[in-house]
């Protein structure tokens, strides 16, 4: 019994770590950079798409530009990195959803690169905004590195652009597959079901007429695997968020574990109580480097953890399809949303 006690203890703190999912289980890979971007990368040096298979797994990693800001000849570009997503299946297949600021481009291809990602089987944009495409058409960025095996958009285009369906178009101009969803349409990822809740189907086609308008025609994505569900929301605004609960808060649609906050988690122009309260995810994610205002971050909390970029970097999540777990990059350093945190542990 004595030599059996600390294995005993070792297996308890193990399943504890697992438990509160908040720990990565693989802290051995955490590599520093050598690159001129060493500051801003994410830490962690593994075989994902290989991981994801041997676990069974569905992996997520957010991007971060981790407060980076570049400058070319022309101007500097806002410490705001955008969003963008990697996600890889249990088959092996690689998903990007969106691709940050076009000056990110550089990180984005080290990360991609240092998770073990050698092909982009599927690439989501989720509207034609510079820090959510950005990476990906840069010179030098993801089409310039990768293979992509099948491209996914709204088909809504910029209106306030001289070349209004420039997304599309870099994509024929590579011969890369594409499919334009609208609400109701989806596609299927092995056993992984992705289903479009916006924008409506008499959009596709058309030509946004402004900011707002091209943010709330954002492709909203919700993915199913087995008991786990998860929202991608991409800019969406306050109006557009009261449309999709008007149209799925009574179905359950949007009632998800895992969201991606929508326009970078700011109140200003998203993230209504009544969204919130639609949503109640368990873990609830936004980048950009934007600060979250604290009624915001209530409103998500009450529900479960919310993690931002700007306060944890770089967040990676995983999940079997029955339980998730997370980790970050760092640990915050600020106490402001503590009482928060406290509020639904203690409920």
């Amino acid at each position: 019994m004595k030599r059996l006690f600390p294995l005993l203890l070792a297996a308890l703190m193990l399943l504890s770590l697992a438990a509160c999912g908040k720990e990565d289980p693989s802290q051995a890979d955490r590599v520093p950079s050598t690159s001129p971007y060493a500051q801003y990368v994410e830490p962690w040096v593994r075989d994902v798409p290989q991981i994801a298979m041997d676990t069974g797994t569905i992996q997520f990693y957010f991007m971060s530009g981790e407060g980076m800001k570049l400058s070319n000849a022309i101007n500097v570009e806002p410490t705001k990195s955008g969003d963008s997503c990697l996600i890889c299946f249990p088959d092996g297949q690689t998903m990007l959803i969106d691709g940050n600021q076009r000056l990110y481009a550089p990180v984005l291809i080290e990360n991609l690169e240092r998770l073990g990602v050698e092909r982009i089987d599927h690439l989501v944009i989720s509207h034609p905004h510079s820090d959510h495409y950005g990476g990906i058409f840069e010179a030098n960025g993801v089409l310039d590195n990768f293979e992509v095996g099948h491209a996914y958009w709204s088909g809504v285009g910029d209106g306030t652009r001289s070349t209004p369906f420039f997304i599309q178009s870099n994509f024929d101009t590579r011969s890369i597959p594409t499919t334009q969803l609208c609400a109701g349409e989806g596609f299927t990822v092995g056993e992984v079901k992705f289903t479009a809740l916006s924008p409506a189907a008499d959009m596709k086609g058309q030509k946004s007429i402004s900011e707002t308008d091209t943010n709330n025609c954002s492709l909203v994505l919700r993915m199913d695997y087995k008991e786990f569900s998860a929202l991608f929301t991409g800019d969406v605004y306050e109006a557009q968020e009261s449309k999709l609960v008007k149209l799925y808060g009574e179905t359950g649609e949007l009632d998800v574990d895992l969201v991606k906050l929508p326009h970078h988690g700011t109140g200003r122009t998203s993230n209504s109580i009544l969204f919130a309260n639609a949503v109640t995810p368990e873990l609830a994610v936004a980048t950009g480097y934007v600060v979250m205002d604290p009624p915001v971050y209530a409103r998500y909390a009450v529900y479960g953890a919310v993690k931002t970029d700007t306060l944890d970097g770089y967040v990676h999540v995983w999940t079997d399809g029955t339980t998730m777990q997370w980790a970050t990059s760092r640990e915050r350093q600020v106490t402001l949303y503590d009482p928060y945190d406290a509020l639904r542990e203690k409920n």
